[in-house]
């Protein structure tokens, strides 16, 4: 009974050691890569008057469409923290002197891992598309979007299409224009000038209205019947004058997300599973028809004793021959066969031409296969690779014997990077169709899954992996044998 409630504690004492970390990890993490994001959209954003519960709702999609390149860092991170910690303040090697091995002491941490992998699992299944999709959506909506309209003194705001307007001086509490400057380039050359103004918005925020009080306007007179004529401008003043734009291009539309939405992202595993036997089934039964069209439009015999070739019989031939009669070629007047030639050429054009149409197509039919492949095997890739960084990290931190963010650190960015270039790596041979959707989207796994148990292995037989003093005996050795 004393022995079990020490094991509890000591389970309870690891699963806090390693939340911790973990925790903290997953939002440095989470953080980062949001502002990355940010930084890559910045210019999409700012200067377009967007509000900011637009903006938070864009960081809540973000969050969640970034939470798969997260967990699988604060896990690596985390691990070989926590078993850095043990192994740096001896209590690792207490535990292993009280009987422990080292599955045992990662065992409770195990537990929690499996858990984040159901999870992860569930998220990508059921909530990430959704999440993919309605950020694809408000980021074309801010791209689309056209900058806030704000005049500033002594600058000429472009962004209205065909006008450039300029005022002098702007009443940043009233709202009152004074020197106002205003070039008219869309449908006829136009200049206006006024004393003072005043922007007036409509009810529905769709239009602008520009109030001019005690203006000039400058407009090109036309002369149709003198087009040699000198250019002649027509001056006229006016008391007060209204200029409406149309703001909608101003205003964050709502686009269609049906625009964004592809099929196989936004499918379950279930679904998707579904689709692509119906497919496969589908591109069978099509090449089926190509090749069995091909070979009743196509007849290709042997000239010298009129044999089959590929699937034809020879009663293919005599019913062939008994419906039209076969010509020889040897036969026919010149200028009979150059008419046949001509024609045969005409026809191997076309044949040539319809085989490289259905090329392409199997082609896009091979590719769409593919990326629904890739998106089912994604369903399950994130949750192993989170179980295999785990067997990663964990035994490399028993190993390092370092806690803290120093020598982690290190090693946890090299092994997500190399893991990281191996995903990447697998998914480009994926679209280049070099490997199939299966080994691309396990390529990275697959060549951690030797890794970690080696890891494991030497943890468990506590070898001195990366001791620089080890490597240096062992090399003087080797010297003092060469000698």
């Amino acid at each position: 009974m004393i022995i079990l409630n020490l094991l509890k504690k000591i389970d309870k004492f690891i699963i806090k050691s390693f939340v911790g970390p973990f925790i903290i990890t997953f939002t440095i993490s989470m953080l980062f890569l949001i502002m990355q994001f940010l930084w890559k959209y910045v210019d999409d954003i700012m200067g377009k008057g967007v509000e900011m519960v637009v903006i938070f709702k864009l960081l809540f999609y973000t969050s969640a469409n970034i939470i798969p390149l997260a967990l699988p860092i604060a896990v690596l991170f985390s691990s070989i923290m926590t078993m850095g910690n043990l192994a740096e303040g001896s209590e690792l090697t207490a535990m292993k002197a009280s009987g422990m091995s080292l599955f045992k002491v990662m065992k409770p941490m195990l537990v929690f891992i499996l858990m984040i992998s159901v999870f992860a699992f569930y998220f990508t299944n059921y909530v990430l598309p959704i999440a993919n999709l309605k950020q694809r959506t408000l980021i074309y909506d801010l791209q689309s979007k056209k900058p806030a309209f704000a005049l500033q003194e002594g600058v000429f705001y472009k962004d209205i299409e065909g006008y450039l307007i300029k005022v002098e001086k702007k009443d940043k509490e009233t709202g009152n224009l004074s020197g106002i400057l205003i070039y008219q380039t869309n449908n006829e050359n136009r200049i206006v000038k006024a004393k003072k103004g005043q922007l007036v918005g409509s009810e529905d925020d769709q239009f602008l209205m520009l109030k001019l009080i005690d203006g000039v306007m400058y407009e090109e007179a036309k002369m149709d019947f003198n087009p040699k004529a000198k250019r002649v401008f027509r001056k006229s003043f006016f008391k007060e004058s209204i200029l409406k734009f149309d703001m909608s291009s101003f205003n964050l539309k709502k686009s269609d997300e049906d625009l964004f939405k592809r099929e196989y992202e936004m499918m379950s595993y279930s679904q998707l599973g579904k689709a692509i036997d119906s497919f496969e089934v589908k591109i069978d039964s099509l090449n089926n028809e190509f090749k069995s069209n091909f070979l009743k439009e196509t007849k290709i015999f042997d000239e010298r004793n009129l044999a089959p070739l590929d699937s034809i019989t020879y009663a293919d031939i005599e019913n062939k021959a008994k419906a039209d009669t076969i010509v020889f070629l040897d036969s026919l007047l010149i200028s009979e066969l150059k008419t046949s030639l001509q024609l045969s050429q005409n026809k191997l054009r076309a044949k040539k031409d319809f085989i490289m149409m259905s090329k392409q197509i199997a082609e896009v039919r091979k590719n769409t296969l593919n990326e629904y492949k890739t998106e089912w095997h994604k369903k399950f890739t994130l949750s192993f690779a989170i179980i295999v960084l785990f067997f990663v990290g964990a035994p490399l931190g028993a190993i390092i014997k370092k806690g803290g963010l120093g020598a982690p650190l290190i090693f946890a960015t090299l092994f997500f990077l190399m893991f990281y270039i191996f995903s990447i790596s697998g998914e480009s041979m994926i679209e280049s169709n070099m490997i199939s959707p299966f080994w691309g989207m396990w390529f990275s796994s697959l060549i951690f899954v030797p890794l970690g148990l080696f890891l494991t292995y030497k943890a468990a037989n506590d070898s001195a992996l990366f001791d620089i003093e080890t490597y240096k005996k062992l090399f003087f050795r080797v010297i003092k044998r060469i000698k």
